[in-house]
């Protein structure tokens, strides 16, 4: 998978939106792309390690700060904290490449509808274990 379609792929998870003010903070959208790649076999190549018992990703994080940078993604402060939401770049490369959401759709929306009202906690659980029940 290039560039483009990781970011395309991260664009179409930020993209659903729910009622849980918490989507994206920083650490559930990571840790909602980890699970992406390992339970839902989305081949976005991130390599991710154990760091005080969370899966972590440098590539990962720097990938993300890059779409800060380029304006596909931007962060917003709420009453909960800062969040990611979609930046004018990246509504504008969902528009323009359909096909690659498209292709996706199904691996995302599950992986949505998983943590969407999941507290962070949990999800840091459920991070930890797809990682360590699907060894590289």
């Amino acid at each position: 998978m290039d560039d483009l379609e990781r970011r395309v792929v991260i664009l179409s998870l930020v993209a659903r939106k729910g009622d849980n003010p918490d989507l994206w903070g920083y650490a559930r959208l990571r840790k909602s792309i980890l699970l992406l790649q390992i339970e839902e076999d989305v081949p976005l190549g991130f390599v991710f390690g154990l760091e005080r018992e969370r899966p972590v990703s440098p590539e990962l994080q720097l990938f993300l700060e890059r779409m800060l940078y380029d304006n596909n993604l931007v962060s917003t402060e709420t009453p909960s904290g800062f969040r990611r939401d979609l930046g004018s770049e990246g509504i504008r490369l969902l528009k323009e490449h359909p096909d690659i959401a498209e292709r996706y759709s199904e691996q995302v929306d599950r992986v949505f509808e998983r943590v969407r009202d999941m507290s962070l906690t949990d999800l840091r659980v459920a991070a930890r274990n797809a990682y360590l029940s699907h060894p590289s």
